[in-house]
């Protein structure tokens, strides 16, 4: 794969995961009967433009790029790479997103987000990210039993930037730095195993220049035995864990339509189903950018995150180039999402 291939994926993942994410931040707290009675029978497909003519998207979109900041200040830092090294800022970048969600904007430590006027603003935050990073920011322990999805639909960047640069990535690495990075919020292990599993699956997206069925579905399995390597002594967890994505192999085979297949998948606010729902929509349409999105965002639960996580990982696999233009040009600071992925693969 050469180097503008590799650029073009990802910048596919991370302005993929934010055309989901904005394509369902609009109908993220209505039922499928009403995004259906709302949009038509293929529910919502186009983006609801703001007066301005943009495509606003939510706190996923913004804690992603607080994610892939941490994680280039740390690998930028001199340190070893580890996932223990890395973790403390992505742990301050999380601290810089809380504080634009909760104080006026000023600058920020090793931040250059702060500047961008739009990440300063509300979007339906998670209370249980908010929450935690107050503990975190106070020096308080964090102590919830969450598994909602805030967790896995802001650690994509961990995959792109392991999927680019082979040489220096493990399968476990990134799985630890994935899950670890959720746990800063998250503390349910369920949480940790989706969001290890959205890391594994964009890195090897990213890594491979074609992606088909039978090479996702095999990822998936493998990115279980690495999930549980990484880490033990969850047994019970894990095997509900790996129940569920095993079901959804078999859902995206079956004849079911794609809302009854995600119906039977859940909602998408816990981690576990929200990456069930987005692997569903990718295997169901792994050739089409926009039927993958526009499955993956119409259903009864989360469909900003669902759409986020389905986004990073199609664009992964079909690249920037293949994200059509409609969904682009009003794309909220898409010059900048661009801007942000390049600096993951150079």
């Amino acid at each position: 794969m050469d180097y503008l291939q590799l650029q073009d994926k990802c910048r596919g993942s991370i302005v993929g995961g934010a055309v989901g994410d904005a394509l369902g931040y609009e109908v993220e707290f209505m039922d499928l009967s009403e995004i259906l009675n709302r949009f038509g029978e293929k529910g919502i497909t186009r983006f609801v433009n703001d007066a301005e003519g943009i495509a606003g998207f939510s706190d996923d979109t913004q804690m992603t790029l607080f994610t892939l900041e941490g994680l280039m200040t740390g690998l930028n830092s001199n340190n070893d790479g580890s996932p223990e090294s890395i973790l403390p800022y992505i742990r301050q970048a999380y601290i810089n997103w809380y504080k634009t969600q909760t104080e006026s904007p000023d600058p920020l430590p090793d931040s250059s987000l702060w500047r961008i006027k739009s990440l300063w603003s509300r979007r339906a935050p998670g209370n249980t990210c908010l929450s935690a990073l107050c503990d975190i920011s106070l020096g308080r322990t964090v102590r919830n039993n969450s598994k909602g999805c805030g967790g896995v639909m802001r650690v994509a960047p961990i995959g792109i930037f392991y999927g680019a640069h082979p040489d220096i990535a493990s399968p476990l690495k990134t799985a630890m730095l994935a899950g670890l990075a959720a746990d800063l919020t998250h503390k349910h292990i369920a949480s940790t195993f989706a969001s290890a599993m959205l890391a594994l699956i964009v890195e090897f997206c990213i890594s491979h220049l074609v992606v088909g069925i039978k090479e996702l579905e095999g990822v998936i399995i493998y990115s279980l035995e690495i999930i549980s390597e990484a880490f033990p002594g969850y047994d019970s967890e894990f095997k509900s864990f790996s129940k569920l994505m095993n079901l959804t192999l078999e859902l995206a085979k079956s004849d079911m339509t794609d809302f009854e297949g995600i119906r039977k998948l859940g909602q998408g606010w816990v981690g576990d189903e929200a990456i069930a729902i987005a692997l569903f929509a990718v295997l169901r349409h792994i050739d089409s950018f926009e039927d993958c999105i526009v499955c993956a965002v119409n259903h009864d639960g989360d469909s900003d995150s669902t759409g986020a996580i389905a986004g990073n990982i199609i664009g992964a696999i079909t690249g920037y180039a293949a994200i059509p233009e409609y969904f682009t040009e009003s794309l909220e600071i898409e010059n900048e999402l661009v801007k942000r992925a390049d600096s993951l693969c150079q």
